[in-house]
């Protein structure tokens, strides 16, 4: 987890919610309570005319990226958080190989232009 990333997004998102339901959010314990975290990004990604949705992507991203700092032998796995969200290592590298072969898919049954 990127700490001081989630922090701020932890202020923006308490910011966001109180201006629009009037009930703000217990910021230290979207950080250390995944269930906390997942059920107030859901109430942030069903606000979509706001940026709740940017900023709950955001705060997913973050929790889930390593933390700054000397690298970790184990970073590779997903945590509790990377576990929770569905992230890790692989997850990433796969996407690349998978948009790869969307692509090349998608161009080689494209009409020509000539």
């Amino acid at each position: 987890m990127h700490t001081r990333h989630c922090l701020k997004l932890a202020e923006r998102i308490h910011a966001l919610l109180e201006r629009e339901l009037g009930q703000g959010i217990e910021r230290s314990r979207l950080l250390a309570e995944p269930l906390y975290a997942r059920d107030v990004l859901l109430v942030c990604d069903a606000m979509v005319a706001t940026d709740g949705p940017l900023l709950a992507r955001a705060f997913r991203r973050a929790a889930a990226a390593p933390e700054e700092g000397p690298a970790d032998a184990n970073s590779s796995r997903p945590s509790g958080w990377g576990a929770l969200f569905g992230l890790g290592a692989g997850l990433v590298k796969g996407h690349g190989q998978v948009l790869r072969q969307a692509l090349s898919s998608r161009s080689s049954s494209a009409p020509s232009a000539t």
